[in-house]
């Protein structure tokens, strides 16, 4: 079948001499014929071409010349009407590869939530428009033909619970039950070319999972969550590159290079699910606290309760009620290993944490692992780390964390988000413009009460046009969302809600870290103060590690900056990455996890979502751009016709579409490409937080 693709023609007179013209400088007579058509094509609009006048010619380059019919020695005019607007002519396109499963692809390509009936219940693809022009750039045909390939395959699944996710997310019982005992070669006709779809399928989950998670984290909570989705041109890649290498298990093994942080975790994951495959262990009894030499019966159960968690490696003591300095010393790893305070005594935290059940650990991981997985891909050596939970910036090289600062988050009702961004740029004594929502919970209610305030914080309030206007002059009873002035504070000085300096990664939450003149809030062990923002302890000391130029910018070079009271920016000479990590597990090595507090209560709607099937959301190639067509030239050829239901064009359907109507458009911050999106929340303003 010949698929259509649409020109722009202006109507020139003739067209068919603008392919076979006389050289350039060259004259020549035509005389007048009958109108010709052009050669006709299926579904093809015919436009006539029209005959020359007796003294037009060509100049060469498809484009027409004009000269007075008393000047021979010029080029000929090429005659035309007067322009009419132009037509869009279809031109012929190669056909649609015509192997085995055309059909059923197109099939797949026509279905809202495409499925293969291999049963009961049905196998839910997981992106038709990636699988449809996958197999179209393989020429429609099989793509699984050696049964090696697809044992590997089954060998990553079910090694896939060593990455806290299922087997059941790549479809392994229904692989197993569709090969049944002879494989590939046992199979024939439609149920040959399911299984090849199946298989497929289940590998672009695979690459997909491990790549960017399973679990899509603006799907999970656009308020907190951002990440990018995954390119239709990347899986495409993807899935070629694995198919074709020689062997498909190590193409997988080596599929992401691992940040050491979440091999560390990957690891601990391993060791609490040794435990679980031990029996776990029981809970110990509350009473007084456990101390070297005393003597309980509760010691019995916190033997055995170090002893399957891999801390106790001892054998019983002759009094096994005694708290002797094995004991003690099993119980100092523990607290290690679950950054606790290590002095050996079972108490407070410590006892809590010592009877949270395996199975609930190894959840913990599995969390926590996702949420890596969201931010991983291709990480520099060199990144910042802002560790929500433990309330610290880490500035990392690779595996080791060369420098740390206490940081303030944000508060439980103004929680920071979590993604990964890159700084481009610091401000010294940076300005702020007061956000929305802050204007609406904060600001406007203590102005109504004290309209003194305002000028207290050193604010001051700029109208429509850019002027400043008196704040006794402002109407402080008017509602937020129609507020008329914007209230800016200057940089510099000891109000400066900012600090002296702010570290800058434009992102749709119009969060930043910065310096706070808030500086008694960092003696506190939570630290949840911010209004979203991330506040820095020592943020001259950050900068001149981030800009990497300590001849240049050392913290004393900077101070001297700041102390001229001017505004003013410093680029770093490549951005560095950062991410805003929200870790309630943390890798320590050796098997060692360090569990934390969930402090915005976030595992429990991710770790429903992680036990749920899942599908991904795709960011498709943008449709190509309307050609640009000159009044007189030649022909402009538009590309390829781009209307919903083209199996070239890959669109989404029309209930896609719909949800994507509903994600809030922040073009600065998205690629070009229409989105493939599950979600359906409304649209929301992206938080202003400081």
């Amino acid at each position: 079948m010949l698929q259509t693709r649409w020109v722009q023609l202006p109507l020139l007179v003739g067209l068919a001499g603008c392919l076979t013209g006389p050289a350039l400088g060259e004259t020549q007579k035509l005389v007048p014929g009958p109108p010709q058509m052009e050669p006709s094509y299926p579904n093809q609009v015919q436009v006539p071409t029209l005959p020359y006048d007796q003294s037009a010619g060509q100049d060469g380059r498809g484009g027409s010349t004009s000269a007075p019919q008393d000047k021979p020695a010029q080029a000929p005019q090429v005659q035309a009407p007067q322009a009419e607007a132009p037509q869009l002519v279809p031109l012929p396109q190669a056909a649609e590869p015509d192997g085995p499963l055309r059909a059923r692809l197109a099939d797949i390509a026509g279905q809202e939530r495409p499925t293969l009936a291999l049963g009961l219940p049905k196998v839910a693809l997981a992106s038709a428009p990636v699988l449809v022009e996958f197999y179209r750039q393989r020429g429609n045909d099989r793509v699984w033909e050696r049964q090696a390939q697809v044992d590997a395959l089954l060998s990553s699944i079910a090694r896939s619970p060593e990455e806290g996710l299922a087997p059941a997310d790549f479809h392994e019982q229904a692989i197993v039950h569709t090969l049944g005992d002879k494989g590939l070669a046992g199979l024939q006709g439609e149920a040959r070319d399911d299984a090849d779809l199946l298989l497929s399928d289940s590998l672009l989950r695979y690459i997909h999972h491990r790549l960017f998670g399973k679990v899509d984290p603006v799907a999970l909570d656009r308020k907190l969550n951002y990440a990018e989705p995954a390119a239709m041109e990347d899986l495409l890649t993807q899935l070629g590159s694995a198919l074709d290498a020689p062997n498909l298990a190590d193409h997988l093994t080596s599929l992401v290079r691992e940040p050491a942080f979440y091999t560390r975790l990957k690891e601990g994951l391993a060791k609490y699910r040794a435990a679980a495959a031990r029996g776990g262990w029981g809970k110990i009894p509350a009473g007084p606290k456990l101390v070297q030499g005393a003597r309980d019966a509760r010691v019995v159960a916190l033997r055995a309760r170090l002893r399957a968690g891999g801390e106790y490696l001892w054998p019983d003591p002759a009094d096994p009620k005694l708290f002797d300095a094995d004991l003690k010393a099993a119980v100092m790893a523990f607290q290690k290993g679950h950054g606790l305070p290590a002095d050996g005594v079972v108490g407070g935290q410590t006892l809590v944490d010592l009877n949270v059940p395996v199975e609930r650990r190894i959840e913990q991981i599995r969390v926590n692992l996702e949420r890596m997985r969201w931010v991983y891909r291709d990480l520099p050596e060199d990144h910042l780390l802002v560790d929500i939970v433990g309330f610290q910036v880490h500035v990392m090289q690779g595996p080791e964390v060369l420098w740390t600062t206490k940081a303030q988050v944000g508060r439980p009702d103004r929680q920071t988000p979590t993604f990964r961004d890159q700084v481009e740029h610091l401000e010294l004594n940076p300005t702020w413009t007061v956000p929305p929502t802050i204007l609406k919970n904060d600001i406007l209610p203590k102005a109504r009460v004290n309209p003194g305030y305002v000028a207290k914080k050193g604010l001051k309030a700029i109208d429509r046009n850019g002027r400043t206007v008196p704040l006794s002059a402002v109407n402080w009873n008017h509602p937020a969302g129609s507020f008329p002035y914007t209230l800016r504070q200057d940089g510099g000085g000891q109000k400066a809600a900012l600090g002296q300096i702010k570290f800058m990664f434009p992102n749709r939450f119009a969060v930043y870290l910065h310096d706070t003149p808030s500086r008694g809030l960092f003696a506190r062990s939570v630290r949840m103060t911010s209004s979203g923002c991330v506040r820095v302890d020592r943020p001259f000391e950050l900068a001149e590690r981030v800009l990497g130029q300590p001849e240049r910018y050392s913290v004393a070079s900077l101070k001297a900056l700041v102390a001229t009271g001017k505004t003013r920016t410093v680029r770093l000479k490549q951005p560095l990455d950062v991410i805003l990590s929200y870790w309630t597990a943390e890798g320590l090595g050796q098997g060692g996890v360090r569990f934390r507090g969930d402090v915005y209560g976030r595992d429990a709607a991710l770790l429903a979502a992680l036990d749920a099937p899942a599908r991904p959301r795709v960011k498709l190639p943008p449709p190509p751009e309307p050609a640009q067509v000159p009044e007189a030239g030649p022909t402009l050829e538009a590309g390829p016709e781009m209307t919903p239901g083209s199996p070239q064009a890959q669109w989404p359907t029309e209930a896609e579409e719909a949800l994507v109507s509903q994600i809030p458009s922040v073009q600065r911050f998205q690629s070009p490409g229409s989105t493939m999106a599950l979600d359906s929340s409304p649209q929301l303003q992206p938080p202003d937080l400081v």
